[in-house]
This record gives C-alpha cells, sequence and structure tokens, in this order.
C-alpha cells in the first residue's frame, strides 16, 4: 500500500482575500475556524463549510486554485447571513494514514489540541530552517474501547532553527475500523517528553 504524506512547506496555502474595491478596511467582526473550502470545475473558491455545518457562500470569489477540490483550512471570515466575506485563509494539513511506514516519530512543539466536529484539530510549532517535513498519522494499538493514535512528523533533517505554525486535522471519519462512541488517544512526542490527548469518535 502506498502511503500518503502531508508535505510541509510544499504547498503552503496562505491567502488574503479582497472585494471588488482596493479598501483598507478593518474587519472588527471577523469569526476565525476550521472550514473545508470547495472550488468548483473553473479551481475558483465558491464556498466553505465550517465544522459545525454551516455552509457560506463565498461572497468575494477566489480564483486560481486546484479545479473541484476541497481544501482544509483555517478561515477567518464576516458572515452575512448565508453569505461570508473570506478575509484570509491558511491550509491546514488533512492528516493521512502512515500506520505501514515503522519509523519512530520526530518531537515537535505543540501549541493546542482539540476536537471540533468531525475532526481533531492541531496547532504545531515546529522548529525549521525552511525544509521539508513530513506528517501522518498512525494507529498504534486497541485497548478495549480506546484505540491508541500518535501523530507521525518526520524532521526529514530539517534543522531545528526557529519557530513555525502549522495546522493540521485528522478526519476521525478515516478511521473506519473504529465503531462511533469509541475512544480515541492521541498521543504526540514532545522536546517535553510524550503528551496525550483524549477524544471520543463522534
Amino acid at each position: 500500500m502506498k502511503v500518503k504524506y502531508i508535505l510541509l512547506f510544499a504547498v503552503c496555502l496562505i491567502f488574503s482575500c479582497k472585494g471588488g474595491d482596493d479598501t483598507s478596511d478593518v474587519y472588527p467582526n471577523v469569526v476565525t475556524e476550521f472550514a473545508v473550502i470547495r472550488t468548483d470545475d473553473a479551481g475558483t473558491m465558491v464556498e466553505f463549510t465550517t465544522d459545525d455545518g454551516r455552509t457560506y457562500a463565498i461572497s468575494n470569489p477566489q480564483e486560481g486554485f486546484k479545479k473541484s477540490f476541497r481544501y482544509r483550512a483555517v478561515c477567518g471570515y464576516v458572515p452575512d447571513a448565508q453569505k461570508a466575506f473570506l478575509h484570509h485563509a491558511t491550509e491546514a494539513y488533512l492528516l493521512h494514514d502512515s500506520t505501514a511506514l515503522a519509523i519512530s516519530p520526530d518531537p515537535i512543539k505543540v501549541t493546542s489540541v482539540w476536537q471540533s466536529g468531525r475532526y481533531i484539530n492541531m496547532h504545531l510549532s515546529p522548529l525549521t530552517q525552511g525544509g521539508r517535513q513530513y506528517w501522518g498519522y498512525r494507529i498504534d494499538n486497541v485497548s478495549g474501547k480506546t484505540t491508541h493514535i500518535s501523530l507521525h512528523h518526520r524532521q526529514n533533517g530539517d534543522p531545528l532553527s526557529y519557530t513555525t505554525t502549522v495546522y493540521a486535522s485528522l478526519h476521525v471519519d478515516s478511521l473506519t475500523t473504529i465503531p462511533a462512541g469509541d475512544s480515541l488517544a492521541l498521543h504526540i512526542k514532545t522536546f517535553n517528553g510524550e503528551q496525550v490527548w483524549a477524544f471520543q469518535k463522534p
């Protein structure tokens, strides 16, 4: 089975969004949260759905992205009924299963970890010198009704120079062998030892 990875720094999506006129207005009511942004068959970002199931049509559509694609991102937006002005967005890496790769994960700084809807979200602070790092998750073992999962982070020889920000999400629906209602224990190797967060599969 071919192992899939999320590649840090290779395709980082960070963009600011503007309306039809050039303005430097400040948006005091910007809401920031994880969402999935959908593009149409022309590669235009047309709508996004938040983790609690709210879908907004983007009032300032953004062009030039992958066609008929869904981006996982941290979105800053101003809602207006069923539409929203997309002020900015930063890609969040959607983690894939790397259980087949028997390599110990490298340590990483963790800012926060939480569950939102059907995702486990992570705000990470890796050390880097601008090189490529790799991300995934692996299923370690099952104890009763608790499945132990670890973040699979590979430093890949990138020097530990300065701190950057990375967002990542694990879609719990991808854990098809875990029944709804069972517990998930997420293990992350940090520079201060292993930390564990407990969740439940919806």
